[in-house]
């Protein structure tokens, strides 16, 4: 694996230079603490941390901020989209870990800071999926075309400078609406909510 493919709107696409694993985790991870630093500061927490959560029995949400568009090229398991946790009572929430995540932190940073506003506690800002394609006990799914789930081989990276998954996924990269200007829009028409 470990290819990137541009999309364009007739499907072509193109590929980019690859990168060893290792300085691709480097990179990705500076830039998360920049986005979480920009956007949250607050708690954040790995994907080894919260695979522990889980492991130990702790109530953990998974919320995936990234576009439809995104989640359709694969997602982590038991995740829920943003819009799915908007109808939840957050009151039941009270003891549950809400991990937010997106690419690289940035939206999910955003979306956090939004939770602790309304006096969430137990909330933290994911590494983006990014950096959880770096983790060996991670298995991304998605949505085969009759809807079962099965093992992911893509990752969505939203452009060619977040290029920094592992080199175990092909990583697709949207052009037009779908990439930029999609999330731009996505991002500007829940602030309003």
């Amino acid at each position: 694996m470990g290819s990137s493919v541009c999309v364009n709107e007739k499907g072509e696409g193109k590929s980019s230079q690859p990168r060893s694993d290792e300085t691709k985790f480097k990179i990705a991870k500076e830039k998360f603490e920049r986005a979480n630093w920009k956007t949250f500061g607050g708690n954040t927490i790995s994907s080894k941390e919260a695979n522990s959560l889980v492991k130990n029995g702790e109530n953990v949400l998974f919320v995936d901020i990234r576009t439809k568009e995104e989640r359709d090229v694969s997602f982590i398991p038991g995740s829920i989209d943003e819009e799915k946790f908007w109808t939840m009572d957050l009151k039941a929430l009270k003891n549950t870990h809400i991990v937010s995540y997106c690419t690289i932190g940035f939206r999910s940073g955003l979306f956090a800071q939004k939770l602790k506003n309304k006096g969430l506690e137990h909330v933290y800002n994911s590494e983006g999926i990014v950096l959880w394609t770096h983790d060996s006990e991670v298995k991304l799914i998605h949505k085969n075309k009759n809807g079962k789930e099965e093992p992911a081989k893509k990752v969505h990276v939203y452009g060619a400078s977040w290029d920094l998954a592992s080199n175990k996924y092909e990583t697709v990269k949207f052009s037009g609406l779908g990439g930029v200007g999609g999330t731009l829009y996505g991002i500007y028409s829940r602030m309003w909510r």
